[in-house]
């Protein structure tokens, strides 16, 4: 999509898409006469009283335009970011479902006459909604079907004057965008494609493409020698190698590097805890953590963000087979701990135990974030609109709340109480996967397991991305999917902090 700045409304577009606050008094009469009476009558009506999310197709062309669109911006002073990306994204989606290549708007210019938001996060929000909402994915619908979800090709801003700040934040909100997409297209794909291999091909593309970045793979072999049992024995049951790929992103300068770790099972059968119908079904899905971390390197190599960054993607699948890791099995981690497996279909914890402990020895990092589509308790506690995080951290907590509230891509704390410490505390072995002691709050019991493979000194957080990652709906500008979470987030936190 490309997206163009001008001092006036697109006259080359099909549609035209206006903004109005509740408070606004006008109906664009300086525009069209015609246009603003039939706005009036639609206000004395009440068919159309601007309220944030309605919309109004005019029931005639004006200006030249196919279709002229009003939305309601609701009040002022509860307009923010993530309501920019909500009109834009259902613009998109409407001018899109009734074929028409693009569109021009208003609405960014009208939010920066409103006190506390900078043209910069503006334009960030702005490309975001544009973008996000125009992707879909289709590589396997039959043509026809392709050409009926074809992408917009432009969007027209209208702003008045230049503005640096505004033309900046776009290029930010583009490339943030455009790297979530990417995510969203691996997280889509199917599990039989998207294996080990495949995601190892895909990070060394974005390295080769970018000199700042460079990969490290250990194989099979080499975690072997390194005695990463976790990882290996989720592994044992597949096929397909395990993959633990380390991509090392320089910005700059002598600081210790900010650790990124994702949980990447290409397929989670649940092993023989095997998942039943109605939840086997998506995981394909459950390596969008680590294609979240892909994405986020993808970002602070294009954005040329200045710090040291390293991003693990720890990609292996759970399988069931002769071969298979079975309930009671007891397996030593890379630190020396050892594990009891009392559910295998808890095994994203154990993957990502060994990656943490190996990526803090060897970087010594100054903050680690780890995400995982982790628990389905994190659905059951906070549904899709969230990702959880869990850390003993509170300035890191406060962070990570902060620009998923800025972003969009939200984030919310829960307890991490000391009650909870010993949950996962085994008989037979130093540690069991799930939790021995019964206290319910499966989230942050996982979370317990994987703080005592993180040194207390480390600044550590947990995001469990298990209902932000994947929608069963389409949102106002996410298709039903993927959603790319923890790009934006995590994107945000390396530029704004």
């Amino acid at each position: 999509m490309k997206i163009n700045v001008l001092s006036k409304f697109d006259s080359n577009q099909d549609a035209l898409v206006l903004g109005l606050f509740e408070e606004d008094k006008g109906n664009y009469s300086s525009l069209s006469k015609q246009l603003a009476q039939e706005l009036a009558e639609e206000d004395r009506n009440k068919h159309f009283t601007r309220k944030f999310g309605q919309k109004y197709a005019t029931r005639m062309p004006y200006l030249n335009y196919k279709k002229v669109i009003v939305l309601g911006l609701g009040k002022k002073k509860e307009i923010t970011l993530e309501r920019l990306r909500k009109l834009l994204g259902g613009a998109v989606r409407y001018v899109k479902g009734n074929n028409f290549p693009g569109l021009t708007t208003n609405i960014p210019a009208l939010l920066s006459k409103v006190e506390g938001l900078s043209a910069e996060m503006i334009g960030r929000a702005t490309a975001e909604g544009l973008i996000l909402a125009n992707y879909k994915f289709i590589k396997y619908l039959a043509k026809d079907k392709q050409e009926k979800n074809k992408s917009l090709a432009s969007v027209s801003i209208q702003w008045d004057g230049t503005s640096p700040a505004f033309v900046k934040g776009l290029k930010t909100g583009r490339v943030i965008a455009e790297s979530s997409n990417f995510v969203k297209d691996l997280v889509n794909e199917s599990a039989s494609v998207a294996t080990s291999v495949y995601m190892e091909k895909q990070a060394r593309k974005v390295a080769s493409k970018h000199g700042k970045v460079k990969i490290k793979v250990l194989g099979k072999q080499e975690l072997q020698k390194l005695g990463m049992g976790l990882m290996l024995g989720v592994n044992q049951g597949s096929e397909k190698p395990p993959r633990l790929i380390f991509l090392e992103y320089s910005g700059g300068g002598k600081e210790k590097p900010i650790a990124l770790v994702g949980k990447g099972i290409t397929f989670d059968s649940g092993g023989y805890n095997l998942k039943p119908t109605r939840y086997i079904e998506d995981m394909k899905t459950d390596m969008a953590g680590s294609a979240a971390v892909l994405g986020t390197i993808k970002v602070a190599a294009e954005l040329g963000i200045k710090k040291n960054i390293i991003g693990v993607m720890a990609m292996c699948e759970n399988m069931v087979s002769g071969h298979a890791q079975r309930p009671g099995d007891i397996v030593r981690a890379y630190n020396g701990l050892t594990v009891e497996i009392g559910n295998t279909d808890a095994e994203g914890r154990l993957v990502l135990a060994d990656a943490l402990s190996y990526t803090e020895k060897k970087y010594h990092p100054e903050v680690m974030i780890d995400l995982a589509t982790l628990t389905g308790a994190c659905v059951v506690a906070l549904g899709n609109f969230t990702a959880a995080v869990i850390s003993r951290d509170d300035e890191l907590i406060a962070s990570l709340k902060a620009v998923g509230e800025t972003s969009g891509d939200r984030i919310w704390p829960l307890p991490f109480y000391e009650e909870f410490h010993d949950a996962m505390d085994a008989d037979i072995a130093d540690l069991n996967n799930i939790a021995v002691k019964k206290y319910g709050a499966g989230s942050i019991t996982a979370g317990v397991f994987l703080s005592k493979f993180v040194n207390e000194k480390t600044k550590w957080a947990h995001l469990d991305i298990a209902g932000s990652a994947y929608w069963e709906y389409a949102g106002p500008y996410n298709a039903k999917g993927a959603t790319g979470s923890g790009v934006r987030a995590l994107s945000y936190y390396l530029l704004d902090n």
